[in-house]
């Protein structure tokens, strides 16, 4: 388990994380979503053990992960932009991996790689973007850790590449004790694969936990009025909408509050029809932003 307690950073008169609190519950890939600027990386840099954290603690199956060997050979840390050594190959980079973490299993890199068309003998410098990051996080998954840190997780990939990519991280977690955390800005790559989420801004954390299990203060309604009437300026008179788009026939609203109220209220108006939908990832994220009361636009800038 990684406990997060109160946890501050400074860089001189810039506060990244202020006062950030949760835990991430083990064997789940944990989605740590946000704009460019929240505080993500510095935040998974610290749960890494790669900076100190200048107020509160970060526990790793409750150790300190920095400045403690042996918790971080436990943590495979991927940032967004890896580095590796001019003209090194895949093969080469499983040699070098491979002293720091003595679990590395050569031939599933070479299986994984396999899978998805990478020549372990080429210089990864002659990588696509989207290569070089399917061949770093072959190489995250086969290291054998417990934990891994991964900043923009899918960044660079097509959408045919992160669904096979997804499909790895899965198989990884039900074969073993692997728990991720998955930073991203982008909320559908993570839509599918994340239960439990995480939301920064501005350094400080909105909401964590299991938000798709337990959103209990925003509904999604689809609703057909007689006349294709448009009811807006009526439903925000009665409660609080979050969202309201209208398709010919067919009225999408996303309500903030109790479940209950919303339904009745929406009956009075004597709908032809109406049905709860789910919220996707992106909807639950921009419901979750205004009950905080912070502006979507201005967020998501």
């Amino acid at each position: 388990m990684i406990e997060i307690k109160n946890v501050t950073k400074n860089f001189e008169n810039v506060c990244a994380v202020n006062q950030v609190s949760f835990e991430i519950p083990e064997g789940s890939m944990f989605g740590l979503l946000g704009t460019n600027g929240a505080g993500k990386s510095t935040l998974l840099r610290m749960m890494a053990g790669i900076l100190p954290c200048d107020a509160g603690s970060i526990l790793l199956d409750g150790e300190e992960t920095y400045e403690n060997p042996g918790c971080k050979a436990s943590v495979f840390y991927l940032p967004d932009v890896p580095y590796y050594f001019p003209n090194v190959s895949l093969e080469e980079m499983v040699r070098f991996y491979k002293r720091h973490y003595p679990a590395m299993e050569r031939e599933s890199v070479s299986y994984m790689a396999e899978q998805l068309n990478l020549d372990m003998r080429l210089p990864l410098r002659t990588f696509s973007k989207g290569m070089k990051r399917q061949a770093f996080l072959i190489l995250a998954l086969c290291a054998g850790t417990k934990y891994l840190m991964c900043d923009e997780v899918f960044d660079g990939l097509d959408p045919v590449m992160t669904e096979a990519m997804k499909h790895l991280f899965k198989k990884e977690m039900e074969e073993r004790e692997f728990t991720v955390v998955a930073a991203a800005h982008k909320l559908r790559d993570l839509e599918d694969i994340c239960r439990h989420i995480g939301i920064m801004h501005k350094g400080g954390i909105l909401r964590a936990g299991d938000l798709k299990g337990r959103l209990g203060d925003a509904v999604k309604l689809q609703c057909v009025f007689s006349g294709e009437k448009d009811m807006r300026r009526e439903l925000e008179k009665e409660m609080r909408l979050l969202h309201y788009e209208q398709d010919g026939y067919f009225t999408t609203l996303i309500a903030a509050g109790d479940k209950e109220e919303i339904l009745k209220e929406v009956k009075k108006k004597a709908p032809v029809f109406m049905g709860e939908i789910p919220m996707s990832l992106e909807e639950i994220f921009m419901a979750e932003m205004e009950e905080a009361g912070y502006d979507i636009r201005e967020v998501l800038k």
